[in-house]
């Protein structure tokens, strides 16, 4: 590992815009939550709805379990290409949208099946470079995530009012179109991969006999089923307790923009103090929260600080989980292990969102 060197931060780098247009754009789920609830799918409940965001979540973090494969195998050029393609194709197809089965598949399926290709090779590539350095490396580049869940809401909201909803889709599109260019550019891999080989089900298996990875794996799994659920639904509460629809929109901003100083912030400590240790802390703080702020509060005052501090501790979960995972895998199977790991997540993320919309 060369930890460090021009190639390795420029890897870093690519990681962070990666992340701002794939999970970042993840994270703004609660605007498009808010948004189709009081216009285009406004006939429909917020269970329905909530679908979208399943799907969008589902099939990013799902195509894991074979872009995961796929980089292990070939690298990260032409999955970073594919990805490129299909993520602003969905985008571009979502901004003619009109119909709730149209949504469907253009924002929840296509886009998210492109983000997964970039998300995936970024997050394979980046541990190849690092070892002792690796929390603080993949503190960075996640914490392009949550610049994105910062600025994407803000952007759709404001532009929304101003420009049709098609118009505002296609000024996402580009400026995700724009960096996906640098990412093709600087993410570079440090692992001798494989070549394609024929799948068998023992490459999979075979990894779930490590008892500490499978008890990542679950405990991932059970993160997946509620972590996601705040960022879908504080709009939508917010407004429901009369808080004017801007002030609702920037308390996700304010969730994603304290992640981005966590991300960088506790990546840091966690090479030092055990990332699996500041992992186990950002979640529990992450749960505690919410049953005792976030369930309770009627106000804007204590919902504010429910974001920043749920946006803290969330921020810690994203970016130490595949550190995690890293730090218990050989380096040829870091994108096989972290791939499966997040498929599997995938599959409580799927049914997470719905089943807190059936309660709402």
């Amino acid at each position: 590992f060369p930890e460090g060197g021009l190639t390795a931060w420029l890897t870093v780098l690519g990681g962070f815009f990666s992340m701002f247009c794939t999970f970042g754009w993840a994270n703004a789920i609660g605007v498009f939550q808010d948004y189709y609830e009081t216009h285009q799918l406004k006939h429909l409940s917020s269970s329905t709805i909530g679908w979208i965001a399943s799907l969008q979540l589902f099939f990013m973090f799902g195509s894991g379990i074979f872009v995961g494969r796929l980089f292990d195998a070939v690298g990260p050029r032409y999955l970073l290409i594919i990805g490129t393609v299909l993520e602003v194709l969905g985008l571009m197809m979502t901004s003619i949208c009109s119909k709730y089965g149209e949504f469907l598949v253009c924002q929840g399926i296509i886009t998210p099946i492109g983000a997964a290709f970039i998300f995936y090779t970024a997050l394979a590539a980046v541990p190849t470079h690092f070892h002792r350095k690796r929390g603080l490396a993949m503190g960075v580049s996640s914490s392009g995530s949550s610049l994105g869940g910062t600025i994407f809401p803000i952007m759709v909201k404001k532009l929304s009012q101003s420009i049709s909803y098609g118009w505002t889709m296609r000024a996402c599109a580009f400026l995700i179109l724009g960096l996906l260019v640098i990412v093709n550019l600087t993410i570079t891999s440090n692992s001798a991969h494989k070549g394609f080989q024929k799948i068998r089900v023992h490459d999979y298996t075979k990894h779930f006999t490590d008892i500490h990875y499978v008890v990542l794996v679950v405990a991932s799994a059970l993160t997946f089923w509620g972590l996601f659920i705040p960022f879908d639904f504080l709009t939508t509460i917010a407004r429901h307790y009369s808080i004017s629809d801007d002030m609702a929109t920037y308390l996700v901003s304010m969730l994603n923009g304290a992640s981005v100083v966590s991300r960088i912030v506790t990546g840091h400590i966690a090479d030092h103090a055990g990332r699996y240790n500041v992992n186990t802390i950002g979640i529990s703080i992450a749960g505690i929260l919410t049953l005792a702020m976030w369930i309770p509060s009627t106000t804007l005052a204590p919902l504010i600080v429910y974001s920043v501090v749920f946006g803290f501790a969330s921020g810690t979960v994203v970016s130490l989980g595949p550190a995690c995972c890293a730090q218990i895998s050989q380096v040829s199977d870091i994108g096989t292990r972290v791939g499966t790991l997040f498929a599997v997540g995938s599959i409580a993320a799927l049914t997470g969102i719905p089943i807190a919309g059936a309660i709402i």
